[in-house]
């Protein structure tokens, strides 16, 4: 083994043993309790009514964002069956030009053209701003955030050029709706007691990954590319879970929706305009 290789993974050991330290004896309160950003102001919570079916969803997002300092806030409650679910999306957002950096997100579509996106992300104080490197020593707390796509997608396809794609997945109805059940689940855990964030164990993909591999044991392995989610879509693909549109580049190329959404626009709170326009001429 060369010197540098020696170098290296001992500060990858020593980097891991301090996180560790620190996840287990350092600063171990999270809390609900800051000065929040305003669109990390409110968590999200689901309501289940008696039939198990039909849910209230609490504090769902749907911000305007003209650019990421300009936006108009909006909280408002959906209310949808779980039974309605007709199809399951996944989302790369390269937001860096290390096209490993990356975020994922899960989009739910119901009958009717009717979209919600789930987000783990990091729950961020006012004056500050998130780096990989901070995000390990408890730094941001967890949070899950459920918003239309309008504004999920489209702060990062409008209000801010990343290169944003959105992939249909091969996902059987029973599972749409455990997972949906997974997620609400999550949502709650995290709403009633604050966590840690963690670049390391705890992201948006590796929280995905736990949901997905709770309602179908070992569907998501836990690869390297989990670590760099902007490479995920290959797992994704070579797996199946996304649907193949021919080869992987033809699949990648078919899911780009960034210039789409910048023609289309937002459209205007409580309208479907973005999320029909972003997938037309999709036929998968």
């Amino acid at each position: 083994m060369e010197i540098w290789q020696f170098a290296f993974l001992g500060i990858a050991v020593f980097v891991m043993l301090v996180n560790f330290w620190w996840l287990a004896i350092g600063r171990q309160t999270a809390r609900h309790d800051r000065n929040w950003v305003a669109d990390c102001a409110m968590t999200s919570h689901f309501t289940m009514h008696d039939d198990r079916d039909t849910f209230t969803l609490h504090n769902r997002r749907d911000f305007t964002w003209r650019t990421t300092k300009d936006f108009d806030e909006n909280w408002d409650e959906w209310t949808a069956k779980i039974s309605e679910i007709v199809g399951i999306w996944y989302v790369v957002d390269h937001f860096h030009k290390i096209r490993g950096l990356a975020h994922t997100m899960v989009g739910f579509e119901f009958s009717g053209n009717r979209f919600l996106m789930a987000s783990f992300e990091t729950r961020r104080e006012k004056g500050k701003r998130y780096h990989p490197w901070t995000g390990m020593w408890n730094e941001f707390e967890l949070m899950l955030v459920w918003a239309t796509e309008r504004d999920l997608l489209g702060v990062r396809t409008n209000a801010r050029s990343n290169d944003v794609y959105l992939f249909p997945c091969n996902v059987l109805p029973e599972k749409r709706e455990a997972l949906m059940h997974g997620m609400i689940a999550r949502t709650n855990q995290l709403h009633e007691k604050a966590e840690w964030y963690n670049t390391l164990t705890q992201t948006c993909t590796t929280s995905i990954i736990s949901v997905v591999n709770k309602v179908t044991p070992g569907r998501v392995p836990f690869t390297w590319r989990a670590f760099l989610p902007g490479y995920s879509a290959w797992t994704t693909w070579k797996r199946e879970i996304i649907v193949k549109r021919g080869t992987f580049e033809e699949t990648v190329a078919a899911a780009a929706i960034s210039e789409k959404a910048k023609k289309v626009g937002l459209g205007v709170p409580g309208s479907n305009d973005y999320s029909i326009g972003i997938r037309e001429n999709d036929s998968h």
